[in-house]
């Protein structure tokens, strides 16, 4: 049997805290506790619903996940839960091939932020209470109404040079209809435009938008957005609009670097590189996560779809925000 290494740093959001481990001797994959049935996902549903992107590509694309890197054996005290070991996300932003080769590109301090996705939170095998439990956040939260929930956050701040976390609470206290859903996003997206002089962590809301010393510039914030985030999701939204299956439980994991001088360092390399485009658009990476609660189904999972459209509008609306500035 093998033994889990100590953790390692890792920005976390939403509800993975103390389920995911970072491998020391590996730092490109992750160690997760979780249930069996997500183990049975990457071993067998998913190759009954994945298919190429194009209908020339050779290949299947699981781009729109995290790679699955095989079971981690050691025993846990449930006999419904395993360990197994998924692609670090937080670590690698792309891998650029070059004359010279293939050039990998890490982040450095990459904003985490989980989304919680459809509109039904529990299966059909939850329990009697669980289902009562679940279906009242869903409508007591922007779940039912919208498909998605904000569920967490960490922030890099430039200025104090640490994470400020966004708690798995703080989706809970937007309106359900979704009057401040706007600008309660728009919190994990802190610009440093000038401003009065913001105390350190300080943040000021002005017209929507949040205003942080440690933030990262509007301008770069809206091409970090444009570029990558953006038609990364949109993306994923019509490649998963043809899988016939439930999903509850998934969140949508949005990782972007936000360390200034390494964004900095970005834009003089797209600017001097021939692949420009490709460059920017791997400053982010977009990925849906968790599936212990797969089923497969005749249909696609429209409360999934309405949780990527919903997320999908939230980006644009901030995007024009910023470009209002």
């Amino acid at each position: 049997m093998t033994s889990i290494t100590p953790k390692q740093p890792i920005p976390q959001a939403g509800g993975h805290q103390g389920r995911v481990l970072v491998d020391s001797n590996d730092p490109q994959r992750i160690i997760k506790k979780t249930k069996r049935n997500e183990l049975r996902f990457y071993r067998c549903l998913v190759n009954q619903l994945e298919h190429p992107l194009l209908p020339s590509d050779a290949n299947v694309w699981s781009g729109w996940r995290a790679q699955f890197l095989g079971p981690w054996n050691h025993k846990t005290l449930q006999e419904d839960e395993v360990f197994i070991t998924l692609e670090n996300l937080t670590f690698r932003r792309s891998s650029l091939k070059t004359g010279q080769g293939e050039l990998e590109q890490l982040f450095n301090h990459p904003n985490v932020i989980d989304i919680k996705l459809g509109q039904k939170l529990h299966d059909d095998q939850a329990t009697q209470a669980k289902s009562q439990r679940m279906s009242r956040v869903a409508l007591e939260t922007t779940t039912a109404e919208f498909g998605m929930r904000l569920t967490g956050a960490q922030l890099w701040d430039n200025h104090q040079c640490e994470y400020l976390g966004i708690p798995k609470s703080f989706g809970k206290t937007i309106d359900r209809t979704g009057t401040d859903l706007q600008n309660k996003f728009n919190t994990f997206f802190p610009i440093s435009d000038s401003r009065p002089r913001h105390e350190a962590g300080a943040q000021e809301v002005l017209d929507g938008l949040t205003y942080s010393a440690g933030g990262i510039p509007s301008k770069l914030l809206k091409q970090i957005v444009d570029r990558s985030i953006i038609p990364k999701i949109i993306r994923i939204r019509n490649y998963l609009s043809s899988f016939n299956w439930r999903i509850y439980g998934a969140s949508l994991l949005v990782v972007f670097e936000a360390d200034l001088s390494t964004l900095e360092g970005i834009l003089h390399e797209s600017s001097h590189s021939d692949q420009p485009d490709q460059i920017m658009q791997d400053i982010a990476s977009v990925k849906v996560i968790d599936f212990a609660h797969v089923q497969l189904a005749d249909s696609p999972d429209h409360g999934l779809l309405k949780g990527l459209q919903s997320t999908l509008n939230l980006f644009h609306r901030l995007s024009l925000q910023l470009g209002s500035i």
